[in-house]
């Protein structure tokens, strides 16, 4: 299996990684200027000033009333070998297709959100280091890859895999084990109460969150949204478009798929809204509809996709990342990158690890994916002094050969690092 796949060593992922990543340090900017279509113009690089000065008025946040979301189904097809239930894996890779649920927010929301998310981010950096849980938390961060280089790049996923190859690769122990997690339905199941109590927690406001804070709380788990095919529709033959950068006007677009290429901005103005709410197309997810009719009060989740969603997923798992730093302990490692989380650890403490992520994630309102529960051993040929790779089927306790680890894109069999063939289909996609 391992054959028909390219070796390739770390610095040539990181020659791949070029395309796709700037390679020196780039300061990130809360501010951001995006032309994608939405319910009102975009903003512009001279808007800043004003922007600014809103997001920073604590009274203007307090009282800002969010436009609705612009929800779409985003769709990834797939082909991948299926494993049975004895642990035998198909020849022949079967098609599959991913939904991800986006939710994107109007341009001066999403500058909002983007602000707050760095207060936020701020502080939980501070936890982080408090706690001593920096090296396991490894998404949605910038961390350098030589702090003490000024101009180092920031890390990224190749670095992020090499670190936990190179954990195995270079133990001296004669047998690890690797065990991967995922939690099933990540952004959708994050509670709201957890979610505000480690909001509150992480900057420190003590009993309940501050006027302006809780506004962006209340937005992003009770929000409005408008489905993208619709506001298309209503809109559809005076959409916005730019023709120089100093001139708009409306025109037909036949198609969604044909709006970049017409240089589309809004799909309305903002004060054409009232036809979208005359007409019941804005939707709430305050309520879940019960088996019974009966509306409930919305309990979980937030919308990914949003500049603050990502930042909030981290610091809602802040006590699950001590907590499972502390119970691997000195002789394994832990790192999570989002919804993935791995254990590197020796084979003895397989089941313990395994129970406690089952049982710890259900403490945060959480649920693994038991499908992806999987277990790599790694046991050193003492002829070639190097690991060798064996995945072991839990279903039936037996050790499957030539097969590779898999993490964040990339693969490894003990010795070699290989980019995983779907990291490269997704990058030409």
């Amino acid at each position: 299996m391992t054959d028909s796949l390219p070796r390739v060593d770390y610095l040539s992922l990181i020659s791949f990684m070029k395309k796709i990543i700037r390679a020196k340090k780039k300061p990130k900017d809360w501010f951001k200027v995006k032309k994608y279509p939405h319910i009102g113009l975009p903003l512009e690089g001279k808007s800043r000033s004003w922007v600014q000065a809103y997001v920073q008025d604590r009274a203007k946040i307090e009282a800002h009333s969010f436009l609705p979301f612009i929800h779409k189904v985003a769709k990834v097809r797939r082909f991948r070998k299926e494993i049975s239930h004895d642990g035998t894996r198909s020849e022949l890779r079967k098609p599959s297709e991913k939904k991800r649920e986006l939710y994107y927010s109007s341009h001066l929301d999403s500058n909002i959100y983007s602000y707050y998310a760095e207060l936020i981010l701020k502080e939980y950096e501070a936890k982080l280091e408090d706690l001593q849980v920096c090296e396991c938390v490894t998404a949605y961060r910038r961390i350098p890859l030589n702090p003490s280089n000024s101009k180092s790049r920031n890390k990224c996923n190749v670095d992020f895999a090499h670190d936990v190859f190179s954990y195995i690769k270079d133990n001296p122990a004669n047998h690890l084990i690797a065990i991967t997690f995922d939690i099933k339905s990540f952004f959708d199941t994050l509670d709201h109460k957890r979610l505000k109590r480690m909001w509150r927690m992480v900057i420190g406001s003590g009993f309940d969150l501050p006027p302006d804070h809780y506004n962006v709380y209340r937005n992003i788990t009770k929000f409005s949204y408008v489905e993208e095919r619709e506001v298309f529709n209503v809109f559809k033959d005076n959409i916005v478009v730019e023709r120089e950068p100093s001139s708009i006007k409306k025109k037909k677009i036949a198609r969604r798929k044909f709006l970049k290429g017409k240089r589309a901005i809004a799909f309305c103005l903002q004060n054409e809204i009232a036809d979208l709410r005359n007409n019941n197309y804005i939707k709430s997810n305050k309520y879940n509809i019960v088996s019974s009719g009966n509306k409930v009060l919305r309990q979980k989740g937030i919308p990914q996709g949003s500049p603050i969603s990502s930042v909030l997923a981290n610091v809602y798992m802040l006590d699950f990342d001590v907590q499972a730093k502390a119970f691997i302990g000195q002789n394994g490692t832990y790192r999570r990158y989002s919804d993935d989380m791995v254990v590197v650890c020796t084979p003895e403490k397989e089941n313990d690890v395994i129970s406690f992520f089952e049982a710890t994630i259900h403490n945060f309102e959480l649920e693994l994916q038991s499908t992806k529960t999987q277990v790599f051993h790694f046991i050193k040929n003492g002829i070639v002094n190097r690991f060798e790779c064996k995945q072991k089927n839990l279903n039936t306790q037996k050790f499957q050969t030539n097969t590779i680890f898999e993490y964040l894109g990339f693969q490894f069999d003990g010795h070699h690092t290989l980019l995983k063939p779907s990291s490269l289909a997704s990058y030409y996609r």
